[in-house]
């Protein structure tokens, strides 16, 4: 993997393009270069977008996601403090890295990250980021999607980003604070520095799941201890229960079957009883409907005799209204066309009118015509004046202005050469100024040079002899702590050992107190026990004793009172408490006597563990001494105060910081100065040669102003005569236009009125013609409607004659009628007679329908149809209702009584049902939790903890080993002086130093250069074991550097030139003064003011 080239554009300080291409010179042929610029001013934003183009990201970025802080963006909306689109410069509308790369297969590609503002504009919100990859041999663009881009870039780079940050970018320092750290902190250095935080994690996992399973299984032994089944017997007797109380739920069941089925009869008959009874109301409502619609029904027998002649009649009726309206149309259109006759001769005498009206105005344009075109000629004249004058006017305008404008700018040219004659008096005072005693610019800006690195040097040194006093200073306070510790815990363990002998004494004592009473007491009860009498009742004389196997027998003739009931139970009592409270005792004894081992125990181990401590603390404190003695600036230190050595360090520094910074102030002042005057003398002569310009201009310009002025005069008279000429032609008209105009006016008004009176005579004609005929046509149809009226009177008058019954009144009404409201009327008629006969059909139905019901429960055998329907038959049915209500009452109590008998007893069975399977399978469950927590319990009893120490110091042990073997082989090339080796402690580091016989040292005694070439091995063995077998061609350090004195540092560069004659192109980020003089290729980054800064590519 090969860096080719890094592009980018407003990101963070540097603003605008920038480009460093790897394989053009001077980077191409450089192994070694350097990023320099002072402090804040981008340096490390270039590897910014490095890992951006790459992906999508940065690591300091990256290590902020844990600040959930939102930054303010443009309007109302926010952006996350680790969003990488923040790195987009402010004020920029859009940005992107680009880095070209050789890939693990051999080709070239480049990887783009790019991000803009909506509409292109710096005030539109944040898009999101695009990211593409491409093919650099074909130009094929592989991907332009985020997820692609994220699968394929790590294919073909062979690196991933957490792989990246450690093989290409080398976190040197963090490898500084690796090699001194205690065991705790270089876990943690270890564990960020090689990602293997899933060890921890799988370590805390497998003890959680341990304790999650022992979890599970006590919640399932607890759920079952209280589901519990019934016993057996109770099962037996549960079954019965259930049994005896179905069969008695079954009987009382029965019988309520039986009175239901009585009450569906009862309440059968109620409804057909209803419907009998509302079927005799419908017969009877339909009846009285019929009768109601007499009239109607009247009606529709003379409309069935009116219906042939129904048209005849109606039109008869109709024709005296169409005669009148006839009449009244053909008197109307009588009157309209004698008006219209009277237009037509007025029509007449207009159309002559207006052809005398045009032939006047056409007379009136023939008598104008000529001096119209004179008026014409002089109107062109008078315009082509006009417009020379404006255009003469205009011209002496610009003049003026032109005049005026150069006068201005030689006013200003003058102003701007006179301050930059005072520009070049006040930068030669400053240069003067600068230079104090020396006479040419070079020797005295190597004097400020020189005192300004003489400064920095002395800041160095200053930095690392307050290292190495506060090295010193810790080390002897902590060698003065473990003193003090040791003699504490030898104080404190001879103390725990006198108490823990007298508590040992203290259980002795109360044991034997505790043995004797209760041998005592036990022989007490055994005399007052009833075997002890007829024991003692059985001896005899000169034989032994079954119980003690003596031959004297002297408590068988008088044996011992025996006490009263109470007392004997007084008296156990109290031996009961006493043997109570020496048991209490021992065990109190015996607690406090492990306690004290206990404390014995932890004493012993905090002394041994101080004693171990004590030959390392030992080592740091001389190592410390001895690199504060050998130090060049000790003698300084020595004549101040011990207690006041920090502020004498810190005021030393910060003088020599003030002395360095006032000095680089000196330089950039001096290049300033040189940089303002060069160009001042440029802008001098251009000056001069400006002014010389603009005076001839201004010359030129008033000279042809005057000219101008001369010519108008003459002009403005011809302009004067040719109006009065005009004005006499044209008269009352101000332009020949207008007079055309008011001529052509007058002739289209008269042939305008021509055609409207021409138009309207044609009018008048075709209306008198069109009334006419109107006329004869209302004639003809009004002898045609009297013609019909005649014949229809004849013809009806028959009918009538037939009908007398038929009067007027009656035969107007029913022709009157609309044929909807005779519609109407039949469907009413046809309705209430289908109703009619309905009702009878459905009364019968429901007669029948009762009748059957009543019979078929053998209510009345012998009786007819309408005993049935009697109201004796409806009283015996009441009676019968009443008693079976009666019967019903008295059964409910039963049987809700053996209902819930039945429920219970089986809810009982079934509960304990339920809870023999719950048992089954709770057991099952059971097993398999079991299983499961011997199986993580295992596991957790291996690797499990808390914390996750246990899996964490395991593997971190493994990939120390694996550490210090990359670094060994990378530090066999840097110094092979030395080799790292673990020791002292499960993660603890020895330097074995080979010229020394191999003597193991710590890593606190190697010296700043020393420490440097170790740390950029661990860094490298770490960039070994990120890559794999990737062979990784560019490498960059961005830290490391400030804190080394010269010698180190010249160690340090070494290390720098090994690795490059490794053939490793080697980036450096530092702002230390002598890498820049061994290093010639640099990208200085440099401030321009206002947060900007660009890069720019040196070679020496």
């Amino acid at each position: 993997m090969k860096i080719l080239a890094i592009r980018l554009e407003n990101l963070a300080s540097l603003a605008g393009s920038h480009e460093l291409d790897f394989t053009q010179p001077p980077l191409a042929d450089a192994g070694l270069f350097a990023i320099t610029g002072p402090t804040g001013a981008g340096k490390s934003t270039l590897l910014d977008a490095l890992c951006l183009a790459l992906y999508g990201n940065t690591p300091r970025l990256r290590g902020a996601r844990q600040d959930q802080t939102r930054l303010p963006d443009v309007g109302d909306s926010d952006v996350t403090s680790f969003d990488p689109r923040t790195l987009l410069r402010r004020g920029a509308a859009g940005g992107y890295a680009e880095v070209d790369f050789l890939g693990r297969d051999g080709h070239r590609y480049r990887a783009r990250w790019a991000v803009r503002r909506a509409r292109d504009k710096a005030e539109g919100r944040l898009q999101a980021a695009e990211q593409s990859l491409t093919n650099l041999e074909d130009g094929r663009l592989l991907t332009a999607q985020k997820r692609e881009f994220d699968r394929l870039l790590p294919e073909v780079l062979g690196l991933s980003f957490e792989q990246f940050t450690r093989a290409v970018l080398l976190a040197q320092s963090e490898f500084s604070a690796f090699l001194k750290a205690d065991d705790n902190d270089r876990s943690d250095l270890l564990e960020r520095l090689t990602g293997t935080t899933e060890y921890s994690a799988i370590s805390m996992a497998a003890y959680r799941r341990a304790k999650e399973a022992k979890g599970v299984v006590d919640a399932l032994q607890a759920r079952l201890a209280d589901d519990l089944p019934a016993a057996p017997e109770l099962r037996t007797e549960l079954e019965h229960d259930s049994e005896t109380t179905q069969q008695a739920l079954t009987h009382l069941q029965r019988q309520e079957e039986s009175l239901k089925a009585l009450q569906r009869w009862h309440s059968d008959d109620a409804h057909l009883k209803a419907a009998h009874v509302e079927g005799l109301d419908q017969q009877q409502a339909a009846d009285t409907h019929w009768q109601a619609l007499a009239e109607q029904r009247a009606d529709h027998q003379w409309r069935r005799l009116m219906a042939p002649h129904r048209q005849d009649l109606s039109r008869q009726a109709r024709l005296p209204g169409l005669i009148a309206e006839a009449e009244h149309a053909r008197d109307t259109t009588r009157q309209a066309l004698a008006r219209a006759q009277q237009e037509a001769q007025d029509a007449t005498g207009l159309h002559r009118q207006a052809a005398l009206a045009l032939e006047a105005a056409n007379e009136a344009r023939r008598k104008a015509e000529p001096d119209l075109n004179h008026a014409r000629e002089q109107h062109h004249a008078l315009t082509q004046r006009r417009r020379e004058l404006a255009e003469l006017t205009a011209e002496c305008e610009r003049a003026r202005e032109q005049a005026a404008r150069h006068r201005e700018q030689h006013r200003q040219e003058h102003e701007k050469q006179q301050q930059r004659l005072e520009q070049q008096r006040q930068w030669q005072a400053t240069l003067a100024e600068l230079m104090g005693c020396h006479t040419y610019q070079p020797a005295a800006r190597q004097a400020i040079q020189q005192a300004h690195d003489r400064a920095a040097s002395r800041q160095l040194a200053l930095g690392e002899l307050q290292g190495v006093w506060r090295e010193y200073h810790e080390a002897e306070r902590a060698h003065r702590q473990r003193e003090t510790r040791l003699a504490e815990a030898h104080e404190c363990l001879e103390v725990l050992t006198r108490e823990g002998q007298a508590a040992r004494q203290r259980l002795e004592a109360r044991k034997s107190h505790h043995d004797s009473l209760s041998a005592f007491i036990e022989r007490a009860r055994a005399a007052r026990s009833d075997s002890v009498v007829m024991l003692r009742e059985g001896l005899q004389e000169g034989e032994p004793c079954p119980v003690c196997g003596g031959r004297d027998h002297p408590w068988r003739q008088h044996p011992p009172a025996t006490p009263e009931a109470a007392q004997l139970a007084a008296q156990q009592a109290e031996e009961e408490r006493e043997l109570d409270d020496a048991r209490k005792n021992c065990e109190q004894a015996l607690n406090a006597h492990q306690e004290l081992q206990a404390q014995y125990k932890v004493v012993r181990d905090t002394l041994q563990q101080h004693q171990n401590e004590q030959p390392a603390g030992q080592a740091r404190l001389q190592a410390a001494r001895r690199a504060l003695d050998t130090h060049p600036l000790t003698e300084e230190l020595t004549p101040v105060a011990a207690d006041e050595r920090d502020a004498w360090l810190n005021l030393q520094r910060q003088n020599s910081s003030n002395e360095r910074h006032t000095h680089q102030a000196t330089l950039e002042r001096l290049h300033r100065a040189e940089a303002e005057l060069a160009p001042l003398e440029e802008s001098l002569r251009q000056g001069e040669l400006a002014l010389t310009r603009l005076t001839t201009e201004k010359t030129n310009a008033e000279a042809r102003l005057a000219d101008l002025d001369a010519r108008r005069p003459a002009l403005q008279r011809q302009h004067d005569e040719t109006a009065a000429a005009l004005r006499t032609l044209l008269g009352d008209y101000a332009t020949p236009e207008a007079w055309q105009q008011r001529l052509d006016h007058t002739e289209t008004q008269a042939r305008q009125a021509l055609d409207a009176a021409l138009s309207r005579q044609h009018a008048a004609e075709r209306k008198l013609q069109r009334l006419t005929q109107l006329l004869d046509h209302q004639e003809q149809q009004l002898g045609t409607l009297q013609q019909e009226s005649d014949q229809l009177a004849r013809s009806l008058g028959e009918w009538r004659q037939a009908h007398p019954e038929l009067d007027d009144t009656t035969l107007a009404r029913l022709l009157a009628q609309p044929q909807e409201e005779a519609d109407r009327y039949e469907a009413r008629l046809q309705a209430a007679d289908e109703a009619r006969q309905r009702a009878a059909a459905t009364l019968a139905e429901r007669r029948t329908a009762l009748l059957r019901h009543r019979r078929a429960q053998g209510l009345a055998d012998d009786e007819s149809d309408e005993e049935l329907l009697g109201e004796a038959c409806e009283a015996r049915i009441a009676r019968r209702r009443e008693a079976l209500a009666a019967e019903r009452e008295a059964l409910e109590p039963g049987l809700q009584e053996a209902q819930r008998r039945r429920d219970d007893a089986v809810h009982a069975l079934r509960d304990d049902d339920r809870r023999r399977a719950r048992q089954q399978a709770g057991q099952a469950e059971l097993e398999a939790a079991r299983t499961e927590h011997h199986r993580w319990g295992r596991i957790s009893e291996l690797i499990g903890s808390a914390d996750g120490k246990a899996f964490r110091r395991i593997a971190q042990a493994y990939n120390l080993e694996l550490l210090l073997d990359h670094a060994n082989a990378h530090l066999a090339n840097l110094a092979p002086r030395y080799r790292l080796a673990r020791g002292g402690s499960p993660l603890g580091m020895l330097v074995i130093d080979h010229d020394m016989g191999d003597e193991q040292r710590s890593a606190h005694s190697l010296s700043g250069g020393e420490t440097f070439l170790v740390s950029l091995a661990l860094a490298l063995g770490l960039a070994s074991m990120a890559s794999g077998n990737l062979v990784i061609e560019s490498l960059f350090i961005d830290e490391g550097f400030g804190s080394l004195d010269p010698q180190s540092l010249a160690l340090a560069m070494d290390a720098l030139d090994g690795l490059q004659a490794q053939g490793r192109r080697v980036g450096v980020i530092s702002h230390i003064q002598e890498m820049h003089e061994r290093i010639p290729v640099q990208i200085k980054v440099e401030p321009l003011g206002n947060g900007a800064s660009r890069a720019r590519l040196v070679s020496a």
